[in-house]
C-alpha cells in the first residue's frame, strides 16, 4: 500500500490544493493528508455533542483520557487507504471505525491469542491471521486498504466491503470480505461515504499520524 501511496500522490496533492475549501481539516505532508493536525481538534467533531469530551491534543498526538464520548472527522470518506499510530496502555480498549462502520480493534494484545475480539480484528468478524502486538505502552501502525460496498438504486448491497490490514508491518487480514456492519457503527448508511470514527467510551488511548488516502 506504501508504493501506491508514492505513486499516486502527486496528483492527490494537487486535488487536495485546488479543490479542498479553506476550511478543511488535512493539511499535506509527504504527498498524504494529515487528519490530525497535530496541535488541536480542527476538523473532528465530538459524535455526542451532549456527551463527555476527553479528547485533547498535545505535542502532537491526539489523546483520550478515557470513558468520554468518540471523536469522529467532519470529513467522510468511501474507498481510501488509512495509516494510523496508536498506543494503549495495559488493558486498554479502543477503535477504529472506517465510515464511522467498521471497526478495527484497538486494544492491549501483546502476547494473546488471535481471534475476531483482539487488536487487529474486524471486530467480531475476521480475526487477523496472527499477533504481532507490541508491548502495551508502545507505539503501534494500522495501514489499511478499504473497499466500501456497492449498492443498487434501492440501497441494497450488491458487493460488500473489503479490507486488508497491515498490522505492525505485518499482513494480518489480506483483502478480506466484511460481512455487515460491526457493533457500534454510526448508522447503517452503507452506500454512502462515512468519516473516520475513534472510539473513546472505553480506557485512555493515544493516536498519532493519522493520515488518509482517497482511493475515487
Amino acid at each position: 500500500m506504501k508504493t501506491i501511496a508514492t505513486l499516486v500522490c502527486v496528483g492527490f496533492v494537487l486535488t487536495v490544493l485546488l479543490a479542498a475549501p479553506a476550511c478543511a481539516p488535512a493539511i499535506v505532508h509527504d504527498g498524504l493528508p494529515y487528519l490530525f493536525n497535530g496541535t488541536d481538534l480542527s476538523g473532528w467533531k465530538l459524535r455526542h455533542p451532549e456527551g463527555e469530551n476527553r479528547w485533547k491534543a498535545e505535542e502532537g498526538v491526539l489523546i483520550n483520557e478515557g470513558r468520554g464520548t468518540d471523536l469522529v472527522t467532519e470529513m467522510t470518506f468511501a474507498d481510501h487507504e488509512l495509516h494510523v499510530e496508536f498506543r494503549v496502555p495495559e488493558r486498554g480498549n479502543s477503535g477504529v471505525y472506517l465510515q464511522g462502520r467498521y471497526e478495527i480493534q484497538v486494544s492491549d494484545a501483546f502476547g494473546k491469542p488471535v481471534g475476531k475480539h483482539m487488536c487487529g480484528a474486524i471486530y467480531g468478524k475476521i480475526g487477523p491471521r496472527v499477533n504481532p502486538a507490541k508491548r502495551a505502552g508502545e507505539w503501534e501502525t494500522f495501514d489499511v486498504k478499504f473497499i466500501a460496498p456497492r449498492t443498487d438504486s434501492d440501497g441494497n448491497v450488491t458487493q460488500k466491503a473489503r479490507i486488508t490490514v497491515i498490522w505492525n508491518g505485518v499482513n494480518v487480514i489480506d483483502d478480506a470480505e466484511i460481512d455487515g456492519l460491526t457493533g457500534g457503527a454510526i448508522d447503517d448508511k452503507v452506500g454512502d461515504p462515512g468519516p473516520l470514527m475513534l472510539q473513546g467510551d472505553h480506557t485512555r488511548v493515544e493516536y498519532r499520524n493519522i493520515r488518509i488516502l482517497p482511493l475515487d
